[in-house]
């Protein structure tokens, strides 16, 4: 019966401890639970707390009133212990709404098992009913309480038989501390972060806190769907994992000898925290004694541990090897992320927000702080707490333990309840942040925008209100927290003042020397570390989580294109590129490119032309795999562009976007970027190839200007001669331009269009050209529309042909007369007959160049642009309707 005594409260403790986090950690479906059988339930486990407590005041009243009297020590123990036990029980069916009934079930059962058993032993032992009443109280307590664990035992079978959850009204569904119900917690914030959201909410709460619900509902359902893909928190947790090699890489001698010095002082600092109390207990039993002799050894033995648990001892070297560890794991861990996010595909960079992207690297530090609570802080916690016990047993009484097990779980519990009740305000404060951080990020990057439409003063507001909600959710959390420790300090102090009362009573009993109340306060703080760690723990490793989400889910991201297995080294030698029935779409709801087949052959210009947002630069961009074809092939000398490492397919290609985008660093660098080798030499060559050389040279300081965010302090021509200087310089295999010439004056297009030829020579070049005039030596012209190949050949093949390409030259070359039959007549005499490229008055005129390749060309425009006023004419119909024409007009044209 002694045994069953002692293990009676543990054995319900711990079941129903491990099954509540193992049906939490499986992802248990809770079930509610109607009022009426809640209500019995909560009232059903107060008759047995409140018979432990009337077992243990009955004990001790029997205490005092007989001095003869031996109180059971087994007994008083499994009442406290079943004390400790029932309250967090009551506590936690009193406030869940819904419940995973199953620990329950167990604990009921496990208990009534228990209580049974205690009442035919006691009742054998005491022989009831035939001694006393006073005698029999503790049998009849028992019987109480082990009725009350039948009714909860059978009420718990009878719902776990139920096949589905209890229904009932809105009101039974309801807890009993009741909440209003726009404040319930979501299932999905639930399941996103193992707490229960904050319930309660106030009538005028902004609007604001409301509008970053969506964006961390993302992160929320992302979560829970891992969850669920994972089979709950163990293969979740498991997830972490990946970054174990890098915070700590096993190659990595430096990092593990500071492990090893990190993990030496967590063992000395177990044995140390026990020795140096008890070494000045020592010494105050030996002055208490009255001796007059100096404990010299003892001293000098308190001192030497005092000295190697201090800061200035073992502490200083753990604290170095601690900040090598971080360094080290924060460099490795954030470079990893940095690479990863640089390494994704195109389509994860056009549709990321940047201000989230960098905040989630920033939180990269956050996982260094989990694995350091997990391993040098919650580990020892349990090898602390068990020794902790022990020892205060042993100074005093187990009594002396109870005490402070019941102190030491009022106080995590209210660590743990207040980090819930805060949680909710974290998430919204680090939205805040982020939201902060979205909008400077925004502002910054497209300053131009702001100073074009003079929207200073509505940014200044939006970026003000911004900071002002992130203060707002600042002091929600900080409010909620500070409450959490202003609690956790009472329970403390009047815990530490109920054990002195208790070791004071001891000592003047004379059961006890003075010394172990001076070891048992020294020993204190050690006592109470573990218990603050574990509250700490655990609001920090709930933070560090939630500040980690972003960084997991953006290391979850996978590359859309990436390395075969067996991926080889692509070899250019001819540069051949050809399109085999390629397909290809952003979305598969609709068809971007659609069967384009098509050769060219080393050395070849190709052009492609087309309206706008029919393929052309998706082509391109398949050409170079930003993104991967969905059907068909793209081979280059033969060989599959997927079967080649992107890096070797890269480095074989020059790209010239229609925006170029530069670094904020000298001219010099930016082009250099093309190939990082160059010397100075040959990037002026380039410079003067592309046209850009003069202008450089006319700047302050030259080469060595800085060019701005995103290259603004240059001019659009500028910055795409700039960009075509890099890609002379990277001197590739294959030449991508894409509207390279778009925002450049005629002159300057002439001496650019040169460097090109340059360029192209012996190269395999794509070129998407809307300005028609650019690309009429091209050896092939593509016409794409709506993602298909529409017509190839030659400028003279498809003006012979009269198709559609015939047709955007007719319009084209039409439109460009009809602006300048609109001007003065000087102008128009410079047209005919002008060759120095300047209007009357001196002017450049971006119309020479659209129709100076040939005389025959401004011929053949200006019979099919009188050709297509007449037809439009008489159908009455727009320009897009000249597709109309027969093959008699199509060959006069």
């Amino acid at each position: 019966m002694v045994v069953l005594e002692y293990a009676h409260a543990p054995a319900v403790g711990f079941y129903f401890l491990a099954s509540l986090l193992f049906g939490a950690s499986i992802l248990q479906k809770p079930q509610a639970i109607t009022m009426k059988r809640r209500r019995l339930a909560i009232t059903m486990m107060a008759i047995i707390l409140v018979a432990h407590v009337a077992e243990v005041l009955y004990y001790f009243s029997c205490s005092i009133a007989s001095s003869t009297y031996v109180t059971p020590h087994d007994s008083v123990v499994n009442c406290l212990g079943a004390i400790l036990v029932w309250t967090p029980l009551s506590v936690s069916l009193i406030k869940a709404e819904k419940i995973r009934w199953h620990p329950y079930f167990g604990a009921f059962l496990l208990d009534f098992a228990f209580e049974t058993t205690i009442c035919a032993l006691l009742g054998t032992a005491t022989g009831f009913p035939a001694k006393g009443k006073s005698d029999s109280t503790p049998l009849v307590l028992r019987l109480l309480k082990s009725l009350a664990a039948l009714v909860l035992t059978i009420d718990g079978f009878v719902l776990l038989l139920s096949k589905q959850p209890e229904r009932g009204t809105d009101e039974e569904g309801q807890s009993l501390l009741r909440k209003p119900a726009n404040g319930a917690a979501a299932a999905n914030g639930n399941a996103g972060y193992g707490t229960i959201s904050d319930s309660s909410s106030e009538n005028d709460e902004d609007d604001e806190e409301e509008e970053g619900k969506d964006r961390d509902k993302d992160i929320k359902e992302l979560q829970a769907k891992r969850l669920e893909e994972e089979g709950g928190w163990f293969g979740y947790l498991k997830g972490f994992t990946i970054f174990l090699p890098y915070l700590w890489p096993k190659n990595d001698w430096i990092l593990m000898l500071c492990l090893a010095v990190r993990t030496l002082h967590v063992i000395q600092g177990r044995v140390f925290n026990l020795l140096t109390p008890r070494q000045l207990g020592i010494i105050t039993d030996k002055l208490a004694s009255g001796t007059h002799v100096m404990p010299w050894k003892d001293i000098m033995l308190w001192a030497a541990f005092s000295w190697v648990n201090s800061y200035s001892g073992f502490g200083m070297l753990s604290n170095f090897a601690d900040v090598v560890i971080r360094n080290r794991s924060y460099a490795r861990i954030t470079l990893m992320a940095y690479k990863h996010v640089m390494n994704l595909s195109t389509d994860f960079h056009t549709n990321k927000e940047s201000g989230e992207v960098l905040k989630a690297v920033e939180q990269a530090s956050s996982l260094n702080t989990i694995i350091e609570l997990v391993l040098f802080e919650i580990f020892p916690i349990l090898v602390d707490m068990v020794v902790a016990m022990w020892y205060v047993t042993h100074l005093f009484d187990t009594y002396m333990a109870f005490i402070i097990l019941f102190m030491g779980g009022t106080y995590v519990w209210f660590g743990i309840y207040f980090t819930t009740w805060a949680t909710s305000r974290r998430r919204k404060y680090m939205e805040k942040q982020r939201a902060e951080n979205q909008v400077i990020n925004e502002t910054i990057s497209n300053w131009q925008t702001v100073f074009y439409f003079n929207r200073s003063p509505y940014e200044y507001e939006r970026f003000a209100t911004a900071i002002a909600a992130t203060i707002s959710a600042h002091y929600n959390h900080y409010f909620r927290t500070v409450g959490g420790h202003v609690l956790q300090d009472l329970v403390m102090t009047f815990g530490f003042t109920a054990c002195c009362i208790f070791a004071i009573a001891q000592i003047v009993a004379g059961k006890k020397p003075v010394g172990n109340l001076v070891t048992f306060i020294m020993y204190w703080e050690t006592m109470m570390s573990p218990l603050y760690i574990m509250a700490y723990s655990y609001r920090t490793i709930s933070n560090s989580l939630i500040d980690a989400e972003r960084l997991l889910q953006l290391l979850k991201t996978k590359s859309t294109v990436t390395d075969a297995e067996n991926a080889t080294e692509l070899v250019v030698e001819k540069g051949n590129v050809e399109f085999k029935d390629v397909e290809f779409a952003y979305d598969e709801r609709k068809q971007i490119v659609n069967g384009v087949s098509l050769r060219a052959e080393g050395g070849q210009t190709i052009a492609f032309v087309g309206e706008t947002g029919g393929g052309k630069t998706t082509m391109l961009k398949l050409l170079s795999r930003a993104y991967d074809v969905t059907n068909g092939s793209i081979c280059i000398d033969g060989q599959d562009i997927r079967s080649v490492t992107k890096s070797s397919l890269i480095d074989s290609i020059g790209y010239v976007p229609q925006d170029p985008v530069l670094f904020n660093r000298s001219i010099l660098d930016n082009i250099r970027y093309g190939r990082l080798d160059a010397t100075d030499a040959e990037i002026h060559d380039a410079c003067r190839a592309a046209a850009v050389h003069d202008a450089i040279m006319s700047f302050p300081d030259k080469y060595n200007s800085k060019v701005g965010e995103r290259g603004v302090q240059l001019s659009g021509g500028q910055l795409q001669r700039i960009a075509i200087a890099r890609v002379l310089l990277r001197n590739p295999k294959i030449v991508l331009l894409d509207e390279a010439t778009s925002a450049v004056d005629s002159a300057i297009e002439a001496q650019i269009q040169d460097a090109f030829r340059k360029l192209s020579a012996g190269r395999t070049t794509f070129v998407i050209a809307h300005r028609l005039s650019t690309i009429v030596e091209a050896d092939q012209i593509i016409v794409v529309e709506q993602g298909k190949v529409k017509e190839h050949g030659t400028h003279a093949e498809l003006l012979e042909v009269g198709g559609k390409y015939a047709e955007l030259w007719t319009h084209q070359i039409a439109g460009n007369l009809s602006a300048l039959n609109s001007k003065s007549g000087s102008k128009a005499t410079s047209i005919n007959g002008g060759a120095d490229g300047s209007d009357g008055g001196g002017k450049q005129t971006d119309i020479l160049i659209d129709i100076t390749p040939a005389e025959e060309d401004v011929a053949k425009a200006k019979a099919a642009t009188e050709t297509a006023t007449s037809t439009a004419t008489s159908s009455g119909r727009s320009d897009d309707n000249n597709k109309g024409l027969d093959t008699t007009t199509a060959r006069k044209r």
